[in-house]
């Protein structure tokens, strides 16, 4: 369940922007999502999925503050549960160039993982480094165009918005003690807002990109023939930033997010 959690941790922030005529502006909110399984396969060995997301996103100024919280629960065919919960917050400068992050994962009630530190980039698009404070002290360079979450979801609603159905690039969350990772974004066409009465305004509801989302091993992690992408995610999200709906493959069984409560957060006052 190690590759699962991980791939959880950077679901709902994934997302060198060009010049475009419409700015992206990501509304703060709080979201709640349930989770439940949608399909599995007889190898799976999964009888039954349940679990919530909560994602608390706010406006700093100069920055954004993410939380995140998920809680699943995995109901196995030969009988047994596992329990995981994961607790992510994340501080990332609106220029792109420094992140911070600490990460708790726990397994039926222990801890098993802390990963925490920050990362920096030298300017837009260039290198950078990570320095990890937990679990334990580690330096690992990061390549040329990575990226982190918050900006990555920013990318992708300004190509969005220009009409532009790909993108690739080098993500750095700091779920797990390792370099970036590629990321490959399918843009599809927009359509209207999929989250019934759950969202009024100011934050919606708006039309949404349906947008699939596939996540590689890191870099100089991936073994031989490994390069089918580690987990995958559709998501549909609104200009604003706002997802309403996601599934979740994780290859043999799929999970299902539904929106369920949502609130904008007040205004930072800056």
């Amino acid at each position: 369940m190690k590759k699962t959690a991980a791939a959880i941790a950077a679901i709902l922030l994934t997302g060198l922007a060009a010049p475009m005529a419409q700015a992206v502006e990501l509304a703060a909110h709080r979201a709640f999502y349930r989770l439940s399984l949608a399909t599995a396969s007889n190898e799976s060995n999964m009888a039954g999925v349940e679990g919530a997301i909560s994602l608390e996103i706010k406006d700093a100024c100069d920055a954004w503050i993410v939380e995140q919280n998920y809680a699943l629960r995995f109901q196995l065919a030969n009988g047994g549960d596992i329990d995981t919960v994961d607790k992510y917050a994340s501080w990332e400068s609106k220029d792109g160039l420094e992140y911070r992050f600490n990460l708790t994962r726990t397994t039926d009630g222990r801890d098993v993982e802390k990963v925490g530190g920050r990362a920096e980039l030298e300017s837009a698009g260039g290198p950078g480094m990570a320095t990890f404070e937990q679990p334990s002290k580690d330096k690992i360079a990061l390549s040329r165009g990575t990226v982190f979450p918050t900006e990555h979801t920013v990318i992708l609603l300004e190509k969005a918005a220009r009409g532009e159905r790909f993108d690739r690039h080098l993500l750095f969350d700091g779920s797990k003690v390792e370099a970036s990772a590629p990321v490959t974004t399918i843009v599809l066409s927009q359509r209207d807002a999929d989250a019934g009465d759950v969202i009024a305004a100011p934050l919606g509801p708006d039309p949404v990109w349906p947008m699939q989302i596939a996540f590689f091993a890191a870099e100089g992690s991936a073994q031989p023939g490994e390069e089918l992408p580690d987990f995958e995610m559709t998501m549909n999200i609104q200009p604003n930033g706002v997802v309403t709906s996601l599934i979740l493959d994780f290859g043999d069984f799929t999970v299902n997010g539904v929106l369920e409560k949502i609130e904008a957060l007040p205004a930072s006052g800056c």
